[in-house]
């Protein structure tokens, strides 16, 4: 369980850092690859989302070009370690997984949806995606309706669940309000605020819920053939015993079921290194660095857990609790 422990002791210093960091003097940044919010006061650095939406929304040459140069260092720090970002860095993946703890504590099983379903479900993604780079296009030429447009300069923060989630966690109540502005701002608002109903009462019953549907995690998945952290299978050593896809949070199968493909990071894979810990087989997951194997599976260390009392959280992960599928 080592890599269990150190993901979660990792999340928690990453949450407290960037979300409380500049009380300590720090300052990182405009273009994190994770959720670190702009209402969140003593935050020590910004999710890139919202230079994006900012530049996007005036326009001009000079911030054009500052988006390009921030948009370069995001890029360098998604090639480092790709969506590990989301697996071991970021505050609203540190909000889930403490839900889902609590989910456990309470003994309550998980839903886990269809592939046919989440593959439906793919399409929110997309439109977050749209809502933060159409809608601040339309607020730079707002040919149509200008009035509706002046209220949204960055449209995608005002659905955000990290809006209203994350300075709650960090003692800014004051942001789990409607915006009483404007009749856009009540709608987004009102939106953001249902989305954040959602997320809680989803990752209570659901590992991760909100990691499908990020629309930051789609950007971040994009770099995952050039990044330099990646999920590794010997295919010949792979039993398809399905423990991967039992423990995975993201509910990802293809991993089990690749025959072919040596690197197995998929779109939707946040890189938390469960498969590989759970893994029975002996070299059958890896995590590579830069082409070097730093974490791989063992016979020894699966029998070791297996020999063990087994924690709650080591019981789900092995398929053994109530699970509930849905799918259409």
């Amino acid at each position: 369980m080592f890599i269990a422990k150190l993901r979660w002791i990792i999340l928690t210093l990453a949450f407290s850092l960037l979300l409380w960091g500049s009380y300590a003097g720090l300052q990182l940044g405009a273009y994190l690859p994770c959720y670190t919010c702009c209402f969140v006061q003593a935050r020590c650095g910004t999710c890139f989302f919202l230079t994006l939406q900012r530049t996007l929304g005036v326009c001009t040459t000079s911030s054009l070009s500052y988006l390009g140069v921030q948009f370069l260092i995001f890029s360098g720090l998604i090639m480092v370690i790709g969506r590990a970002w989301c697996g071991w860095i970021c505050p609203m993946g540190f909000l889930q997984d403490v839900l889902d703890k609590i989910r456990q504590w309470l003994g309550l099983g998980h839903v886990r949806f269809s592939q046919k379903l989440r593959g439906r479900l793919k399409i929110v993604k997309w439109i977050f995606l749209g809502v933060a780079v159409l809608l601040p296009i339309w607020v730079a030429f707002p040919v149509l309706f200008p009035s509706v447009a002046l209220d949204l300069r960055i449209p995608f923060c005002q659905l955000c669940p990290g809006k209203y989630l994350l300075p709650l966690t960090v003692g800014n109540p004051d942001r789990i309000a409607l915006d009483f502005e404007s009749a856009a701002t009540i709608v987004m608002s009102s939106l953001g605020l249902t989305f954040s109903i959602m997320l809680i009462l989803g990752a209570l019953v659901k590992r991760r819920f909100w990691c499908p549907y990020c629309p930051l995690g789609l950007v971040l998945s994009w770099y995952r053939k050039i990044s330099g952290l990646k999920l590794v299978k010997n295919n010949g050593k792979c039993t398809h015993c399905e423990i991967c896809y039992n423990v995975c949070p993201m509910e990802i199968e293809e991993v089990f079921k690749e025959k072919e493909k040596k690197n197995v990071t998929f779109q939707d894979c946040t890189l938390c290194l469960k498969c590989i810990e759970h893994c029975p087989e002996e070299d059958a997951l890896s995590a590579k660095y830069l082409g070097a194997t730093i974490y791989h599976s063992t016979n020894k260390g699966f029998f070791k857990r297996h020999s063990s009392p087994i924690e709650p959280e080591t019981l789900e992960e092995r398929a053994q609790e109530t699970t509930f599928h849905l799918g259409w």
